[in-house]
């Protein structure tokens, strides 16, 4: 009798340690981004004078961080579960790493957001893509500034790895707008480039 008794518990002991794991499996998933690298080409205008400020991925970095960042890395990070063509606030943030630790995360939406006005999909086997009207708004650090054009997405339909990466996908944004850069203008200049988003990986 008391041989049946332990086993009895042994076994609930068990399922309790499997029902942990699964909560803590499903928890995960839930809290998971899809993270995916930026690269950013802008050239900005100086009304005083004409010339051209050229405004690469590491730049920004450094007028976001207000100093250089050693191996700076720049990414946009999305809550997975918008649907292909959300319109609206895509809830993504940014996040700068030197090397592969974080050392900045700009997740306010009044300092940073991507707003999408109109998307037009069109899907082809397992791939969608959207030609979509973005904005970026930017007010961080020495940054402040307002960019918007026509982006191209391509979107996974399908589950890669077991994860749903359709929340989100690579595009090339074809922008114009304007930017503020503390101490370094005294006006908002005028700026045109393109805004490169690598297809998405599953991440913190």
């Amino acid at each position: 009798m008391e041989t049946k008794y332990k086993l009895m518990k042994r076994s609930i002991r068990i399922a309790i340690v499997g029902m942990l794991v699964l909560l803590g499996a499903t928890t995960t998933g839930h809290a998971q981004n899809l993270v995916q690298s930026l690269k950013v080409s802008l050239t900005a205008y100086d009304p005083a004078d004409g010339r051209a400020i050229k405004i690469g991925t590491s730049q920004l970095i450094t007028y976001f961080m207000g100093t250089n960042v050693p191996d700076g890395h720049l990414y946009l990070v999305t809550p997975a579960g918008n649907p292909p063509g959300t319109i609206g606030n895509l809830n993504a943030f940014l996040r700068i790493t030197s090397g592969t630790t974080t050392v900045l995360e700009i997740t306010s939406p009044t300092q940073f957001n991507v707003y999408q006005d109109l998307a037009a999909l069109k899907t082809k086997g397992n791939v969608i893509s959207s030609r979509a009207l973005n904005r970026f708004s930017i007010d961080s650090g020495y940054v402040r500034g307002e960019l918007q054009g026509l982006s191209t997405w391509n979107i996974k339909a399908n589950p890669v790895n077991g994860v749903d990466l359709s929340g989100t996908g690579s595009f090339v944004s074809n922008v114009n707008g304007w930017l503020t850069l503390f101490n370094v203008t005294e006006t908002s200049l005028p700026v045109s480039g393109h805004i490169i988003a690598s297809r998405p990986n599953a991440g913190p």
